[in-house]
């Protein structure tokens, strides 16, 4: 687990990177709209447990079932930095993350409403990207080999 933990470097820091970016746009009094086409993070995480299954299978070698745990520890990351950051509009003042629209609510949404959306959330999220992993596994195989340099470490 810990060298899946490590593989999943680059995709944590691209969705840290997303959280921050979401953060920032809220607190410049950017609108929902205009943030989430930036930093949509259920998209990058979904992009993420495509194209990271696909490459774990084709550069190290993972069978489908580790590919599909690359796939949700990358949800897992995803979600869980949406929760936080759900937890912390509460206490440090609206952001997008406790926006009704973010939270698929018609107006706002108390603390524990909204958790308790986000804890569902990270449990379905969890079991797309499996699914969304078994696909990029699969299509790992169209990867080509040829041509792949080492890198000495």
């Amino acid at each position: 687990m810990k060298e899946k933990a490590q593989f999943i470097t680059l995709p944590a820091l691209l969705l840290l990177i997303f959280f921050l970016g979401k953060l920032v746009m809220s607190q410049a009094g950017a609108p929902y709209e205009a943030g989430i086409q930036f930093f949509s993070m259920v998209t990058l995480q979904t992009h993420l447990a495509l194209l990271w299954p696909a490459i774990s299978r084709r550069y190290k070698g993972y069978g489908l079932l580790g590919a599909v745990q690359v796939g949700i520890m990358i949800a897992l990351v995803s979600q869980i930095l949406i929760l936080f950051g759900t937890g912390l509009s509460y206490v440090a003042g609206d952001t997008h993350f406790n926006n009704p629209i973010a939270l698929n609510q018609e107006g706002p949404v108390g603390f524990l409403a909204a958790m308790g959306i986000r804890v569902v959330g990270l449990f379905v999220n969890s079991v797309i990207a499996a699914v969304t992993a078994v696909i990029g596994w699969a299509m790992g195989g169209l990867i080509p080999d040829e041509g792949v340099v080492e890198v000495a470490e």
